[in-house]
C-alpha cells in the first residue's frame, strides 16, 4: 500500500484525466476514481502513511478538509455540500494535526520547512512560539493544590524556599497582604529596609 500511495503522490497520478485538483480532492472522492475515505478508520490509516513517509503538505490538505469546525455542527448542509467533516481535531495545542494547521495558517515559511523535511512540526512550532518550552511565566513553576497538599514540614521548607528566591517587592507585598493583618502594620517596611 505505501508503495502505490508512494506512486500517486509523486507522479500526481489524482491529476489523471484532470478529474481532481488537489489530492485531498482525490482522497475523498468516491471509488473508483478516488480513495473514498469518508470515515475514521480508512482516515486513520492513511494519516500514518503520510506522516510516516515525510507528506506532511498532502496530510494537511486533506485535514483542512474532514476536520470538523469547532463549534455545534450545523442541522442541514448546503446544497452544494454534500461531504460531512467527520475528523475531530486533538484539543491540545501541542497535538501535530493542530500544529501543521497553525503553521500553514499562521506561518507559512515554517509549514515550508516542515514540508521539505528541514525540520519537525514541533520543532517548528518552537521556533514560532506555538509550542513553549521551558517554565511557563506562573502555572509551570508551582501547582499550588499539590503544595497544599503536603506535610507541615514539606509545607514550611517550599514555603521558605520560595520566599527566598522571591524578589524584595513581591515578599513586601506578601507580608502586607498575609502576615501584617495578624501581627500588626508595618512589618513589610520594616522588611524592606531591612534589606537596604
Amino acid at each position: 500500500m505505501l508503495g502505490a500511495l508512494n506512486a500517486i503522490l509523486r507522479e500526481q497520478l489524482w491529476q489523471v484525466g484532470s478529474q481532481f485538483d488537489s489530492f485531498a480532492e482525490f482522497a475523498i472522492g468516491l471509488r473508483p476514481t478516488g480513495l473514498g475515505v469518508h470515515s475514521l478508520p480508512p482516515l486513520k490509516l492513511l494519516r500514518y502513511a503520510l506522516l510516516t513517509n515525510g507528506y506532511f503538505a498532502h496530510w494537511t490538505e486533506l485535514l483542512e478538509r474532514v476536520a470538523r469546525e469547532p463549534g455545534r455542527p450545523r442541522k442541514k448542509l448546503v446544497n452544494d455540500e454534500g461531504f460531512e467533516r467527520f475528523y475531530t481535531l486533538p484539543t491540545a495545542t501541542t497535538a501535530r494535526d493542530r500544529l501543521l494547521l497553525a503553521l500553514k495558517r499562521h506561518h507559512p515559511e515554517h509549514f515550508a520547512a516542515v514540508c521539505n523535511l528541514e525540520c519537525s512540526p514541533r520543532e517548528a512550532g518552537i521556533r514560532t512560539g506555538l509550542i513553549r518550552v521551558g517554565r511557563w511565566h506562573y502555572g509551570g513553576v508551582c501547582d499550588i493544590a499539590a503544595a497544599g497538599a503536603l506535610r507541615e514540614g514539606a509545607q514550611a521548607r517550599l514555603l521558605c524556599g520560595l520566599f527566598k528566591v522571591m524578589a524584595p517587592n513581591a515578599q513586601c507585598t506578601f507580608i502586607a497582604r498575609e502576615v501584617e493583618p495578624r501581627l500588626g502594620a508595618s512589618l513589610a517596611q520594616r522588611w524592606r529596609d531591612s534589606g537596604s
